[in-house]
């Protein structure tokens, strides 16, 4: 990354499903410590990305350079935000997009009311391992989450603003 651009992680549209398909297309087929049936199924087209924006999905994003370059997708299930499908491009890992992106999902559970957030993590991305870790998440299972793809299910409680408010003071 040229400099160090302010990690702004904002609300994707519609009008931004063929630039997040394009993304897929880039991350996905390359993840090999995913079964190459859970890769495919991760490349999503168009259609359905809108189809879920409009229905189940919000979809949040971090442009550099004038394109996406990484986001994930979030859904309610009760009281529970559960995030989903984080993707960031190759070429900028390490740059702390995944980073900026959690601190986005807790803030925006938080401010919508939610009392936990929760996300699969595979137990071999040290990475993301640690942003769980120094996001406060706990490690609630373990599970096969398709056969042969071993994930730990992480949590968060999330306490609402004005409890947060009130702890900083």
């Amino acid at each position: 990354m040229k400099g160090r651009e302010e990690l702004m992680v904002e609300r994707l549209s519609e009008s931004d499903a063929a630039e997040v398909e394009e993304l897929l297309r880039e991350v996905w087929p390359k993840a090999i410590e995913y079964p190459e049936k859970w890769r495919r199924a991760r490349v999503i087209g168009r259609r359905q990305i809108i189809d879920e924006m409009k229905t189940s999905f919000h979809y949040f994003g971090i442009r550099l350079d004038g394109k996406i370059v990484g986001f994930y997708k979030a859904r309610v299930l009760g009281d529970t935000y559960i995030g989903e499908h984080q993707s960031v491009h190759p070429a900028y890992r390490g740059c702390g997009l995944a980073g900026a992106m959690y601190k986005h999902f807790i803030q925006f559970a938080r401010e919508n009311g939610y009392r936990r957030i929760r996300v699969n993590i595979l137990p071999s991305h040290v990475a993301s391992v640690k942003l769980m870790e120094k996001f406060g998440f706990k490690k609630v299972r373990e599970y096969e989450q398709v056969p042969g793809m071993l994930v730990h299910l992480y949590e968060k409680e999330i306490e609402s603003e004005d409890a947060a408010e009130k702890t900083a003071k």
